[in-house]
């Protein structure tokens, strides 16, 4: 099972190659989309499926799954054909983006190709995570075609003397240090009046 290596950033830092071609091929999604549309006849109302259909056509679009357990998300990603030299994967505390990229060349030494559809294959996928990752922990390994991306989630700590500022006023509201109250998850924003 190879380990794959992961390249780390920070939040906010987008001067990694990686997030230049991204910004790149989701302008390419964005053309190809419109093309979509123009060639339907400009006719509204399939805005979706031209990106999708986009999104596919220009990016790849390998099968993915999120799951969650034991405080960490995995991401599985299918990569088939990929060895681990070709598989990159970058991430951030919020999001992973991963990149494939091969060219296989099938010619044996007496025989011509009379067709072939073996040739490059390049595929981008991009996710967000539901929570905060711990980007320094992130580990990934690519097995019988899968990648499977381990980011544990980050622990948030609250110091002892913060959190006993915090107890809880009633059943439907807690009371912050300031004296300003914060909905329960039962209410809504909508619900809670703004004051000033």
């Amino acid at each position: 099972m190879p380990n794959i290596r992961i390249q780390r950033a920070a939040d906010g830092e987008r001067d990694l190659p990686i997030f230049t071609e991204m910004a790149r091929r989701m302008e390419s999604v964005r053309q190809r989309a419109f093309e979509l549309f123009a060639e339907r006849g400009r006719e509204e109302g399939h805005d979706l499926d031209d990106w999708i259909t986009a999104e596919h056509e220009v990016l790849g679009w390998p099968s993915a799954e999120l799951k969650e357990a034991n405080g960490a998300f995995q991401v599985d990603i299918t990569l088939p054909g990929f060895n681990a030299k070709e598989v990159e994967v970058t991430a951030t505390s919020s999001e992973l983006i991963v990149h494939a990229a091969s060219v296989k060349e099938q010619h044996g030494e007496d025989e011509e190709v009379l067709w072939s559809e073996f040739g490059s294959n390049d595929v981008y996928r991009r996710f967000g995570f539901p929570r905060t990752v711990d980007a320094d922990k992130i580990t990934a390994t690519l097995e019988n075609g899968i990648l499977k991306v381990r980011a544990p989630k980050l622990e948030v700590s609250v110091e002892p003397s913060l959190a006993a500022e915090r107890p809880l006023a009633s059943s439907k509201s807690k009371t912050m240090p300031a004296g300003t109250t914060m909905p329960s998850s039962r209410e809504s924003a909508i619900d809670v009046p703004i004051t000033g």
